[in-house]
């Protein structure tokens, strides 16, 4: 009795899960999966994206060194609200311009925080900021840490826990008081690329950088 009981418990598992399944496949064929579906943003959602990202364009603009922009946009793919595109560095690149390049990478990793900052703070004064970061901040941050341990000199430089804590720290409070210093003495600019973007959606190198030589006529 207890085989038969065993049987049939393992029966009506099975067709619970071909019902399942077939109800998996019925939802799939009326609306397929897409590489191109988009999580769905908010207005405000795509403007703070337009400023966070013209952030990082201005500071690259900026600072030649890290690579010339290809392409800016808010354009949402998986996991992605917008982005930045550098052209990469030449495999030329001598020890000297290397450093350059990542100093500048640094230093641009910073922006879409110092951007969001100096747009959205001005807009509200009494705002705010919140004390959970958006993803796109962690990222940020993320990509900056890994960038200064880079130029620590990773792990081949054999540097103590505490060590590569003050370094990294460090040489990011330097980077972030850099790009601070652009993007205020820039705001007009930063201003002017993020209503482009968010009224493009996506801008070429060559654009953006007629939208922020516009300023200086």
């Amino acid at each position: 009795m207890a085989r038969r009981l065993d049987i049939a418990q393992i029966n009506i598992s099975g067709i619970l899960v071909l019902i399942l399944l077939g109800a998996l496949i019925a939802a799939a064929a009326i609306d397929p999966p897409s590489a191109n579906r988009v999580p769905k943003i908010t207005a405000e959602d795509r403007r703070v994206t337009a400023i966070h990202e013209s952030g990082h364009a201005v500071l690259a603009a900026n600072l030649p060194a890290g690579g010339a922009i290809v392409e800016i946009t808010i354009e949402s793919s998986w996991g992605i609200l917008g982005s930045v595109t550098r052209a990469p560095a030449a495999d030329s690149l001598g020890a000297a311009e290397r450093r350059a390049r990542k100093m500048a990478e640094l230093i641009i990793a910073q922006g879409g925080l110092i951007a969001e900052q100096i747009i959205l703070n001005s807009d509200d004064p009494s705002d705010e900021p919140s004390d959970e970061p958006s993803d796109s901040m962690t990222s940020d941050i993320i990509a900056a840490e890994k960038i200064a341990f880079e130029l620590l000199g990773g792990p081949d430089a054999n540097l103590a826990p505490g060590e590569i804590d003050a370094g990294v720290r460090r040489l990011m409070d330097a980077a972030e008081r850099r790009a601070r210093d652009i993007l205020d003495a820039r705001k007009d600019a930063l201003l002017r690329l993020a209503a482009a973007l968010l009224d493009s959606g996506t801008l070429s190198g060559g654009q953006v950088s007629v939208i922020l030589a516009s300023g200086n006529e």
